[in-house]
């Protein structure tokens, strides 16, 4: 089977914070998501790799592109949740999967259709807001040898979407949709 990278953000800043406690870490959230969507990938016959060793290891994007192309994988998927710019806009939300080249695009589409599959089974009013190139230059769509993506799984700043991310059940949804976006990709590419 296939190689895999699995890179959770590590932007343990993007917090939202409840009378004074934070509710939600983005890196930490992530993070949880990636190991779930590593379990399931095993389970398909793939070996899988998480760009950080724990949950709370503090790391940068160079670290990781290096982690990451070292194993020479065959795919490597990003994993983030969004967030509108200040002021916060709590109406927004919904899926975006970024790619940089061809190859990252048909993998895009692929962890994309089935994640918002997945996601609009249990939330009617979730919103795709499709694959795209990004403005800018994201660090790990660039670095990567392999093909790559980047999904924003759904916005942080929209509290409907902020209590599915922080909810075990959806987590273990949002992976079993990734890991068979990824398996559908390397089964047809």
């Amino acid at each position: 089977m296939a190689v895999v990278v699995l890179n959770p953000s590590c932007q343990y800043g993007n917090v939202i914070v409840e009378n004074d406690k934070v509710v939600y870490n983005e890196g930490l959230n992530l993070f949880d998501i990636a190991v779930k969507t590593k379990e399931v990938l095993e389970e398909m016959g793939h070996t899988v790799y998480i760009t950080r060793d724990k949950r709370d290891e503090p790391s940068d994007l160079r670290t990781e592109m290096k982690r990451a192309n070292a194993v020479e994988p065959d795919v490597l998927v990003a994993l983030h949740s969004d967030a509108t710019g200040e002021p916060i806009d709590p109406q927004v939300g919904g899926t975006t999967t970024f790619y940089a080249t061809e190859k990252g695009r048909a993998l895009a589409e692929y962890v994309h259709k089935s994640l918002c599959q997945a996601i609009s089974s249990i939330y009617p009013n979730h919103s795709d807001r499709g694959i795209m190139t990004h403005w800018y230059k994201l660090y790990v769509l660039h670095n990567s040898i392999a093909p790559a993506c980047l999904t924003e799984i759904l916005f942080h700043t929209n509290p409907r979407e902020r209590k599915l991310l922080l909810d075990a059940d959806f987590h273990l949804l949002a992976a079993k949709a990734i890991a068979q976006g990824i398996d559908n990709y390397l089964k047809n590419n």
